[in-house]
């Protein structure tokens, strides 16, 4: 092809296909009805994934000329995998940005002109040979994904064009296959006015990233299928109309038979018996489409709670009975409205626990395969998220199938976002606008996802797109959507910044609104229901204050919940400069510009690893909610459709972690309803703390969840106490020792040194074990954290700056060291040089117990603190930990609802969050003592009658803060325990202005006290 024809090709907005067959739905063929029913691999299928020879081009001028034509020898090329991006082949380098376009800095970027110089082209070649059992039949190529846009030819001829990377590009090539070897040859070019469109929030990559497959029609086909499963207002009813439409010729006598079978035979071990047959029929075929219309009483509909679906067999005949074309569609019957600005599903008010979802994975980028999809289904469910927005693009086809199975709501999100056409608020150049050139492009996205997908019953919406303002053009394809599938309400957000084009959506959509926002919106006869398609900005340690946000469920029945952002981080495998890999971010791979890793919003991390942020927001997303109480349990179901028969309660009773008494009892709970079980919760006279857990166990597996495992709980805690004190009385008289410069503590086995002028404990020996690393970090005041990603945005480290200060330079102004009979008192005053002061005072017994009171005299003026408590750092060999407190995960103020009650054990190491940045991370709030012990159990145990907060990790907060890698952190030398009376919430309604609300905010004009105890713990043999 003329280069200068391959660039009038790219920098038309008018010219997006060409030769590109018109969208049709996902449904497979087969050659006999056991095929059909079972939905067996399709025979008539032949895949052409696998190894490609690979030329790369830095832009299409560099292109070999006549590549494509079957005597131009690859012999010297590289080979590429397919599926996958080009550069994480080697090829380039995978490049982050947000808004920008990614050919920003690199050439000017001219609105709506794309780059020349600099537009990175692979040729692709495979050489194949069509299947015996293909061969005499109509065969279509297809090209399930490639970004941006390509060029393809077969045999040295001219296929076709196509842009639009997430939905399929179909070319019939039946005229251009020849027997033996064939010849594909595609050119695949990073950057084309499809670009403009496609300015996700992602890694800019480009390739072949979905399958590529040759299929084999029959003579007669059944190219499209067009399901509408609904329910009448009873929701009792289904109503199902069918249209089918075909291609190839009818012989005379052809007929058309279908049946409704029962949703048992989806299972493939099951046969077809009578009684799974709801419905049948047959028609005679003598036009290239027809419907038919069916009722079907006392139906069983889908929900994401019952995801229950009917398998739709069609069989096309010709007239002595031979099977021409066998197809199945599974179907569910379902019916989404909004009424009373409260969206609706099957006649209950829908809640959606969502999140957005990239496709994404470290290894493969955007190119994941099954394995990833089929993690992806089971994790979710298995931690209650009901629903998922494709942010922002079509998935692959399989995910929708998943859907469908396993129960998820999907919002079908349009491939479309031009971000980087508004974000400088230049609107003349806002694509798409209302520019005319552009409308037929989007469109044309709008069909292809709506006719691909259009069947599936996990789609309850459909969204025009993602943060490209407003205009006619949107409008448009929000009217497409209404015209074309009525069953369905439509979504976008971006008409919010302005309300001319209010119409372009069904909701009020908000992006990363507060909680106090959405509250304003909803108690103010809200015109449509309020979604928040993007919140609780998910970044590094983050997701706090979420439940502000679930709350709003239970007060207003026009809240739809939302969609976290988001599901992954997106974070790519790399080496670094010790060899070993690590999780990279935007700029590690000389991607300039770049946004770094800003890339890193998931509750899970690239390699899937769980982050700790998942404990709250599964606990949040509850369908279940448990209270135990003196006397027995008040369940509360959330659920809509789904009854309790899969669980049961379990309960127990503890005091300090000893189970006391536990037991479990069936479970009778209708969906939407509250129960009440009898238990007896009854609590000891013995003085103590006593928490009651309830729990839902599983009673049996399913395809995402064990049986036993614990799906939802609930804890409340109830104190006894007595006038005895918690210290006994030590009346053994006290040995110290006061000397010029040190001052000691002496008891059998420990002493205790601290150095008189500078208040430092620079000694703690229990037997031969030293407990002081550093005296410089040793019980020395502390207010600073390692900053979270979202303080970042927040500019915390700028604004709070003085409280890093006074952690790494506090001024001693006085010292006092005395004894008297049984205890030793010392008291340090530090001046933090920003005009507020501190006081710690220790008293010693003759055990070793050290009682510290630490009191921070606040001043006007000053910021907010990061925390206030306590440091200690360490030997290494003390790196055991075990506390009673909220876990197993990390859990700070704003962020603890989704921790258990109970004593748990980890080390230091253990304890860093896999944050793709080091930050602030291993926190633990509701903590009654903690115990750091080496492998003898030799150690300390900090202890307080108010919980406090406490971290072990192997590094001060300031390690970590300089180090933006994990490879940067030293070797682990040391542990640092910090005891603290409070910390700030990690907050999360955004990462680039948002800290944490007011109530989790520790500020810094008010006075604040903190005391603790901490003792000697021994081994058990009392020896070292």
């Amino acid at each position: 092809m003329q280069r200068e024809l391959v660039k009038q090709h790219l920098a038309d907005p008018r010219f997006f296909e060409e030769n590109r067959l018109l969208p049709t739905s996902d449904h497979f063929w087969y050659e006999t009805e056991e095929e059909a029913l079972k939905k067996r691999k399709m025979k008539l299928y032949f895949s052409l994934n696998g190894a490609w020879s690979f030329f790369y081009a830095p832009n299409p001028d560099s292109v070999p000329s006549g590549f494509e034509n079957p005597d131009f020898s690859c012999s010297g090329w590289d080979t590429i995998p397919v599926p996958s991006h080009i550069e994480l082949n080697g090829y380039g380098n995978p490049q982050y940005t947000d808004t920008d376009y990614p050919w920003d800095g690199t050439e000017q970027v001219i609105p709506h002109r794309i780059p020349v110089k600099h537009n990175p082209t692979g040729c692709y070649v495979k050489m194949f040979q069509i299947p015996q059992y293909m061969k005499g039949k109509r065969l279509i190529l297809q090209f399930e994904g490639v970004e941006t846009a390509f060029h393809c030819w077969l045999n040295g001829t001219y296929v076709g064009y196509s842009e639009d990377s997430y939905t399929p590009a179909a070319f019939d090539i039946t005229e251009l296959v020849k027997e033996g070897e064939n010849k594909l040859a595609a050119e695949v070019y990073r950057f084309s006015t499809g670009s403009w469109l496609e300015d996700q929030d992602f890694w800019r990559m480009g390739g072949i990233m979905r399958d590529v497959s040759i299929f084999a029609l029959p003579d007669l086909h059944m190219k499209d299928l067009d399901i509408s499963a609904d329910l009448d207002s009873s929701y009792k009813k289904g109503i199902l109309d069918v249209r089918c439409t075909f291609t190839g010729t009818i012989p005379p006598g052809s007929s058309l038979a279908w049946k409704l079978l029962d949703g048992r035979i989806r299972m493939e071990d099951i046969a077809e018996r009578e009684e799974d047959i709801i419905l049948s029929g047959s028609m005679e075929l003598n036009k290239n489409n027809l419907s038919f219309h069916q009722e079907i009483t006392d139906v069983k509909a889908w929900s994401a709670e019952i995801p229950y679906l009917y398998r739709l067999v069609l069989l096309l005949h010709c007239k002595d009975g031979q099977i021409i074309e066998a197809v199945s569609q599974d179907i569910g019957f379902r019916k989404v409205e909004i009424r009373n600005s409260i969206l609706w599903f099957n006649g209950k008010r829908m809640r959606l626990n969502g999140v957005n979802r990239h496709e994404f994975s470290a290894r493969k980028g955007r190119a994941i395969g099954k394995e990833e999809m089929e993690w992806d289904i089971r994790f979710l469910k298995r931690n209650h998220f009901n629903a998922v927005r494709t942010s922002h693009y079509p998935n692959q086809s399989y995910w929708y199938e998943l859907c469908d199975r396993f129960g998820v709501y999907v919002m079908d999100e349009t491939n479309l976002e031009t971000h980087g056409t508004w974000h400088t608020r230049n609107y003349d150049y806002t694509l798409p606008g209302n520019f005319p050139e552009w409308r037929d492009a989007v469109l044309s996205r709008a069909s292809a996802m709506l006719e691909r997908d259009k069947n599936h019953p996990c789609i309850f919406c459909w969204s025009v797109g993602n943060e490209s303002w407003s205009g006619q053009n949107l409008f448009d394809m929000s009217m497409y959507f209404r015209n074309r599938d009525k069953s369905r309400p439509v979504h976008y957000e971006n008409v919010c910044h302005d309300r001319m084009w209010g119409k372009t959506t069904d909701f009020e959509s908000r992006m990363y609104a507060t909680p106090a926002e959405a509250e304003s919106y909803l108690k103010n006869n809200p015109e449509k229901p309020y979604l928040l398609c993007e919140y609780s900005h998910a970044m590094g340690n983050s997701c706090g204050n979420l439940h502000e946000y679930t709350e709003l469920l239970d007060k207003y029945p026009q809240y739809c919940g939302g969609f976290i952002w988001d599901y992954i981080d997106q974070s790519l495998y790399k080496t670094g400069p010790d060899g070993k890999e690590y999780l990279a971010y935007g700029g590690d791979f000389s991607d300039r510009p770049s946004n770094f890793n800003f890339c890193t919003n998931g509750i899970l991390c690239g390699d899937r690893t769980i982050s700790p942020k998942l404990q709250e927001v599964r606990y949040l997303y509850q369908p279940y909610r448990l209270f135990p109480q003196a006397d027995g349990i008040r369940i509360e179901s959330l659920q809509l459709f789904e009854d309790g028969h899969r669980y049961y309660v379990r309960w127990r009773l503890e005091k300090e972690g000893d189970c006391l008494k536990s037991g479990s009892v069936p479970l009778s709970i209708k969906a939407g309803e509250t129960a009440f079980i009898p238990v007896d919760f009854s609590l000891p006279d013995e003085a103590g703390e006593y928490v009651r857990t309830a729990s839902l166990i599983l009673t049996s597996d399913t395809p995402y969840e064990r049986a036993g495992e614990v799906i939802c709980f609930g804890q409340s805690v109830e104190c006894r106490t007595n006038n005895s004190s918690c210290h006994p009385d030590i009346h053994a008289t006290i040995q110290t020792v006061d000397g010029d410069s040190n001052f000691s503590v002496i008891g059998t086995d420990f002493r205790i040194t601290f150095q008189k002028n500078t208040g430092k404990l620079i000694s703690f020996h229990i037997g031969d074990l030293e407990l002081v690393y550093d005296p410089v970090n040793t019980l020395k005041p502390e207010f600073w954290r390692a900053p979270t990603d979202n303080d970042e945005g927040f500019h915390m480290a700028q604004k709070c700056a003085v409280w890093k200060t006074a952690s790494l330079y506090p001024e001693v102004k006085q010292t006092v060291f005395r004894s008297e009979n049984s205890t030793a008192l010392i008291s340090i005053l530090y001046d933090l040089g920003n005009g507020a002061s501190c006081q710690v005072d220790f008293q010693i017994d003759s055990l070793g117990t050290m009682d510290i009171h630490e009191t921070y005299h606040g001043l006007a003026g000053l910021p907010y603190l990061p925390c206030f408590g306590l440091s200690w750092k360490f030997p290494k060999v003390l790196s055991r930990v075990s506390w009673y407190g909220k876990g197993p995960e990390e859990t700070y103020q704003d962020r603890q609802s989704g921790g258990y009650l109970g004593v748990y054990e980890t080390t230091a190491e253990h304890s860093i969050s896999p944050y793709v940045v080091p930050q602030e991370c291993g926190n633990h709030t509701e903590t009654r003592w903690v115990e750091l012990t080496d492998t003898k159990g030799t150690g300390i145990r900090a202890e307080s009658s108010v919980p406090f907060e406490f971290s072990v990790l192997p590094y001060t907060c300031h390690e970590m803060e300089s180090a933006r890698h994990h490879y940067e952190l030293p070797a682990p030398y040391a542990t640092v325990l910090r005891l603290l009376e409070a910390q700030t919430g990690v907050g999360g309604d955004n990462s680039w202005g948002a800290w944490a609300h007011e109530p989790y905010i520790l500020k810094g004009d008010e006075d604040r006290i903190f005391h603790l105890r901490i003792k000697i713990v021994r081994n058990n043999n009392g020896q070292q």
